[in-house]
């Protein structure tokens, strides 16, 4: 399976060598250290952008600050039809509370994020 990691901090850096340890090809991508990126780009990964991470991925795994989802959406371009797994809380810059609770859901923003990236006919999800 071809994984790609949007977000390679502890999270994404720990479950992409899980990943690539199991024998999954990975790409590692969007870190503030490059040459964090290619330590994690070992065996059966590499290092990349958000564009190459997305470009062949089965699935992609985002793991970056809520703060950061719209910068690296932007990164990877168009991912219709892509399955993604993410462990990123909507908190603010500062930790101190969600962004969205009550009455939404941080997948549901997550979504409408992605489905705006790529055109209608072209998305899996509808709108709602």
């Amino acid at each position: 399976m071809h994984i790609g990691i949007l977000g390679s901090g502890l999270i994404g850096g720990k479950l992409g060598t899980i990943f690539a340890r199991a024998g999954h090809d990975v790409v590692f991508s969007y870190s503030r250290s490059q040459r964090k990126l290619k330590r994690e780009a070992q065996g059966r990964a590499r290092a990349g952008t958000p564009r190459e991470a997305a470009l062949n991925a089965d699935a992609l795994l985002l793991a970056v600050h809520w703060s950061r989802v719209d910068d690296v959406l932007k990164q990877a371009g168009d991912l219709s039809g892509k399955v993604i797994v993410t462990c990123s809380l909507p908190m603010t810059a500062d930790d101190t509370k969600l962004v969205i609770a009550h009455t939404s859901s941080g997948a549901k923003a997550l979504a409408k994020k992605v489905r705006s990236t790529c055109k209608w006919t072209e998305c899996s999800a509808k709108p709602t």
